[in-house]
Parts: structure tokens; C-alpha cells; sequence
């Protein structure tokens, strides 16, 4: 039995097609993984800056309000914890925290001295503090 010239090419294409077939599965595979671990990626930088921003603003807020009289922060240090609080304001409404990020901000610009509320609210929220927190 003779195998003849276009019985040859239509195998080799056959294999060359099936080879492409599944070269361009791999590839769709490869690109929806990576697809994945990019959003995982950029999932978690955007919780570790949210987590980064209650920090900072736990912080600052902290220092102000255990200083002693004599030491109480001066304008500069007041600017970055109001910067920090409104930091931390913005990155709640990236994150969909609409309601925290709302009182934190209200409080914020109407009466500073009331933000431990909000802030042990938000935080609980993120799952940073435990939920009896905010009702001492």
C-alpha cells in the first residue's frame, strides 16, 4: 500500500491544524489566569491601602486625643490628621463603604472631636476591630 503526496498533506495538516487548535487554547487559558491574578492583585492593593488609610487616621487620631495639654499637636500636625481622616474618607467611598464614609466625613468637618465613633464604626466595617468596639 502507497501512500500518496496528498494523502501526506492532508495529514500533516491535520496536525498542524489540531497543533494550532490547541496552542490557541493554552493561550486563552494563560490570558484568563492572568486576568485573574491581576484583579486578585489588584483587589488586595486596594484593601491594603483602605487598611493603610484606618491606620493612618486610627493613628493620628489616637495621638491627638491622648497628648497631653501641654503637648497638644500644633497646625502641622493637625493638618495631616485632618489629611489622613479624609484620606481615609475617600478610600471608604472607593471601596463602597458609602454610610461610613459619609459620618466619618460629616464629623470630620463639623465637630473633629466626635470622630471616634465613626472611625471605630469604619472600622468594624473592615473587619479591623471586633463589633463590641464601638459601643464602649
Amino acid at each position: 500500500m502507497t501512500i500518496d503526496a496528498i494523502t501526506v498533506t492532508a495529514i500533516a495538516t491535520s496536525v498542524y491544524g489540531a497543533a494550532t487548535l490547541l496552542l490557541v487554547i493554552q493561550i486563552w487559558r494563560d490570558r484568563v489566569q492572568r486576568e485573574r491574578h491581576f484583579r486578585d492583585e489588584s483587589d488586595n492593593r486596594k484593601l491594603n491601602e483602605l487598611r493603610n488609610a484606618f491606620y493612618e487616621g486610627w493613628g493620628y487620631w489616637e495621638g491627638f486625643t491622648h497628648a497631653s495639654s501641654e503637648s497638644k499637636g500644633d497646625a502641622a500636625q493637625s493638618g495631616r490628621m485632618y489629611e489622613a481622616l479624609t484620606r481615609l474618607e475617600c478610600q471608604l467611598r472607593l471601596n463602597g463603604f458609602e454610610s461610613q464614609a459619609s459620618n466619618l466625613g460629616l464629623v470630620v468637618r463639623t465637630n473633629i472631636h466626635g470622630v471616634n465613633v465613626p472611625l471605630a464604626d469604619a472600622g468594624i466595617a473592615l473587619g479591623l476591630l471586633p463589633s463590641q468596639y464601638g459601643r464602649a
